[in-house]
């Protein structure tokens, strides 16, 4: 799943494609009272499409269960998103600095999912870690 959205989003985002069954017209009467909520300008929703899809599949990804599910896992779980949430906000910090304007808006783009990559990366890294010790035992 991750890997169509994500392609997806790349050709949303530099290609300006769009899936034309995403596509509201933009004339609707229907969307006069909704005129404060949404952009008039806005007529697709694919990148909207597109990060849902990418959310979604990282949430699937960092949380589907394991094989064997113990409290090791969970507290494997639990560190792993700590660590996660201290390299964001590093990561944050940096990009504060580094990034203005639009520079900064891109870097905030991506940093969205920066949290649920770093925990998906370092706990299935932990799990590789200790298969590999407990084989060679």
């Amino acid at each position: 799943m991750i890997l169509p959205f994500a392609i997806l989003l790349f050709a949303v985002n530099y290609l300006s494609f769009e899936l034309s069954w995403l596509s509201i017209p933009s004339n609707n009467a229907s969307q006069e009272g909704l005129s404060g909520l949404l952009d008039p300008d806005k007529s697709n929703f694919s990148m909207e499409f597109a990060l849902i899809g990418v959310f979604a599949a990282l949430f699937f990804i960092a949380f589907s269960k394991e094989t064997q599910e113990d409290e090791y896992i969970q507290k494997l779980r639990l560190d792993s998103m700590l660590v996660a949430f201290y390299v964001n906000t590093f990561i944050l910090i940096l990009g504060t600095l580094l990034f203005y304007g639009f520079g900064f808006l891109e870097f905030m783009s991506y940093n969205m999912f920066t949290i649920q990559v770093i925990f998906i990366a370092r706990f299935k890294w932990i799990l590789h870690q200790q298969a590999k010790t407990t084989l060679s035992l």
